[in-house]
């Protein structure tokens, strides 16, 4: 008997001896994976892992560990689905006993790339029991590759993430006896070029997606980086020492804390703020506890936020009031973080030689320049998502108002984009949007002040019982330590505390 399968731009073809019922290619062990035929792949290895005997493999990335995994199947693959790609993918099989009955695909950090795919993600996902596929974004390295290979841009933009899909779904229709039920992705930080580029390209790849800490608009992600170390960068008078980011911090508390009804140490109404730092200015000379004059400057410029000089339209989301103890990665370091300085080298002057003083960036011309065409694979922010919520798609989008590492205007503007293009009906019905109060790069437990939520057990519910998430209940910490937990409200609703009760406790608080 033979089998003739539509797979994502090609027909998957292969040929099985006649089996009885119970002994069909379905059913077939871990190791005989090996052979099954996909278009435009080579699989590599296909092999049945004991538990807690997973090592990771020389020059991986994370220092996870992987001791406590339970047996699974990993096949290891090689996607070209152009002549000039050369994907690496992985797929983490538990036991069939212990299989949930779903795919889960992971997304990568950053830039990507990597000799081999990430073991952390695929962990995560079989301890958790997701049969569970990763990919290094089509490359290895820095992305040098981008000045001379296309074919790799649209590979890490959105190619990688979808053939890997496609090739897991076949592979889990081989290895287990019963069918797929859902596919489901969830992803954070540099992930989210990948699960929204599902959403906007590949409909029928996911059921379920959720995004926490949207930058998916990599091309001015990278301005809005850059914009925030210029602004402590001009000359050595706008350096803000790390130690003075409280004193903004503070000052930006006083002036906004109370907009929800509660002085808490945490801005609940983060729009309604205005906040001007000349506020922390120094009366004279400099102090520990102000600022001095081409300080606020600095720090002025960081809340605006990326602006074109000509023609004065925003590039890029700012940083808001309440995230300044966060700022450190992109405004405190002696050079600017390494994303952005190798995504202006690569992909847009195509020079390895850049230097970002000697030809600082041009915040007018330069843009067009970063949005060519050729570049264009990088972004994930097309509002068009009329196929992937007619075949029933569902999409939660989280952010945080205190993140300073994808700063929340991307996320706010996309939510609006999205309902411009859809209309608000559709949207209420298949998508949420959450912005988050206090909330850093995604849910955390670290720091002075932090959230915490678990974005794909929301998911699964909403899957699994048809129920909308309505709210979001996310759990509050203090210096690592659950105090309680917090009302989320949908977007533009803000949480406004009652007047009486629990402040850690959600009842306490109504959306308005």
């Amino acid at each position: 008997m033979s089998y003739v399968r539509r797979v994502g731009l090609g027909v998957l073809l292969w040929a099985l001896p006649v089996f009885g019922p119970s002994t069909a290619l379905a059913a077939s062990p871990c190791e005989s994976l090996a052979k099954v035929s996909l278009p435009n792949t080579t699989i590599t290895s296909a092999q049945t892992v004991a538990a807690g005997a997973f090592t990771p493999p020389a020059g991986g990335r994370g220092g996870q560990q992987f001791g406590d995994l339970p047996s699974f199947c990993r096949v290891q693959a090689t996607l070209k689905p152009s002549s000039d790609s050369d994907i690496k993918m992985e797929l983490w099989m538990p036991e069939a006993t212990r299989w949930n009955g779903k795919l889960r695909g992971t997304g990568n950090g950053g830039l990507g790339g990597g000799a081999t795919v990430n073991a952390g993600p695929l962990a995560n996902g079989v301890r958790l029991g997701y049969a569970t596929a990763g990919n290094n974004t089509g490359h290895e390295g820095d992305s040098s590759y981008a000045m001379t290979h296309p074919e790799k841009i649209k590979d890490f933009g959105y190619r990688s993430a979808h053939e890997m899909t496609v090739a897991a779904k076949t592979l889990i229709k081989a290895y287990y006896d019963k069918p797929l039920q859902y596919s489901v992705m969830a992803e954070g930080g540099g992930g989210t070029i990948a699960a929204l580029s599902a959403a906007q390209r590949y409909p029928e790849d996911y059921d379920v997606i959720a995004i926490t800490g949207m930058s998916s608009y990599l091309s001015r992600h990278t301005f809005g980086q850059m914009w925030v170390w210029y602004a402590t960068h001009k000359d050595e008078a706008s350096f803000i020492p790390q130690e003075k980011y409280p004193v903004l911090h503070e000052a930006a508390l006083n002036a906004c804390d109370a907009s929800d009804s509660l002085k808490d140490g945490i801005i609940g109404n983060v729009e309604a703020c205005k906040f001007d730092p000349v506020v922390t200015q120094c009366k004279s000379g400099d102090a520990a506890n102000c600022l001095t004059a081409p300080q606020v400057e600095a720090a002025r410029k960081i809340y605006a936020g990326p602006v074109n000089p000509r023609s004065k339209q925003e590039i890029y989301s700012p940083l808001y009031p309440g995230s300044e103890l966060g700022w450190a990665q992109l405004a405190g370091g002696d050079q600017p973080l390494g994303i952005p300085v190798d995504f202006f080298k690569y992909y847009v002057f195509k020079d390895p030689n850049w230097d970002y003083k000697k030809r600082p960036l041009n915040f007018d011309s330069d843009v067009a320049l970063a949005e060519r065409p050729e570049v264009a694979p990088v972004n994930a922010v097309d509002p068009d998502l009329r196929k992937y919520f007619a075949r029933g798609g569902k999409l939660l989008l989280v952010g945080g108002w205190n993140d300073a590492s994808v700063p929340p205007k991307v996320a706010i503007n996309y939510y609006k984009a999205v309902v411009e293009k859809i209309g608000a009906k559709t949207v209420q019905q298949s998508m949420r949007f959450f912005m988050v109060p206090g909330m850093g790069h995604g849910g955390g437990t670290t720091g002075l002040e932090n959230f915490s939520f678990d974005a794909l057990a929301v998911i699964e519910s909403w899957k699994q019982t048809g129920k909308s998430p309505e709210e979001l209940i996310v759990s509050h910490y203090k210096e690592g330590t659950e105090v309680g937990k917090r009302l989320v409200c949908q977007y533009p609703k803000v949480a406004i505390y009652k007047g009486s009760g629990n402040t850690e406790d959600p009842a306490s608080f109504v959306c308005k």
